[in-house]
């Protein structure tokens, strides 16, 4: 009898390879990091600045308005120059003062809105979560607070509105030596009115740009 033959060895299976699919970011590029930490800082540089001259302009605005309007208190300037001047001047002043303002808040926002564009790009190339976040959470909370940008503008119109008063108490002395009660009453009620009118008028322009201006750079 004849020796069997030996069996064939059965295949062996191969074994699956299991790739990791997050793969290691790589380094960044040192020459592009550089570029946009430069940038980063240009703009925040920038936002500071308009920050920093935002609170000068309203210091300087409303501190020379005032000073001007208790200066006309004691003025022996002829009562035909002070009515002008508070009725059209200063008003008008503390309202170039605000838009001069708002300019300055515009030039905030849009280099604060740079800011965390540039945030997202060093994340992107680091590739290690949100190493910078700071200015694109505040731009994405919704928690950008209104009420101090209303008083600042309210602030600065209180110094027009006085001069109003003023010139409105000028325009009531003109009218001697013999005045009515009825005369007085609709010298009154005419800048009153004047006053009202036109600062109403600006404040909701203001909002109306104060708040385009926010809705650009926020969400929320």
């Amino acid at each position: 009898m004849t020796d069997p033959s030996p069996s064939t060895p059965a295949p062996r299976k191969a074994i699956p390879v299991v790739r990791s699919t997050s793969a290691t970011p790589g380094p960044a590029d040192p020459a592009a990091l550089t570029a946009l930490l430069a940038e980063y800082n240009s703009l925040r540089s920038e936002s500071l600045q308009a920050i920093s001259n935002r609170i000068q302009i309203m210091n300087f605005a409303f501190t020379s308005l005032a000073v001007v309007t208790a200066a006309m208190i004691t003025s022996d300037l002829p009562r035909g120059f002070l009515i002008p001047a508070c009725l059209l001047f200063v008003p008008g002043a503390a309202k170039a003062s605000l838009l001069i303002w708002l300019g300055e808040y515009h030039r905030s926002q849009r280099a604060g809105q740079g800011v965390a564009a540039v945030e997202r790009r060093i994340n992107s190339l680091l590739g290690t979560g949100d190493v910078l976040s700071w200015e694109s959470r505040l731009v994405s909370s919704g928690t950008h607070m209104g009420y101090p940008y209303i008083a600042t503008a309210v602030f600065i119109l209180s110094t027009g509105v006085l001069a109003q008063s003023l010139g409105g108490y000028f325009l009531v002395g003109r009218l001697e030596p013999s005045p009515t009660l009825r005369d007085d009453l609709a010298v009154v009620g005419g800048v009153l009115l004047y006053a009202v009118l036109c600062e109403t008028l600006f404040l909701r322009f203001f909002i109306r740009r104060w708040r385009a201006i926010r809705s650009a750079t926020h969400s929320g």
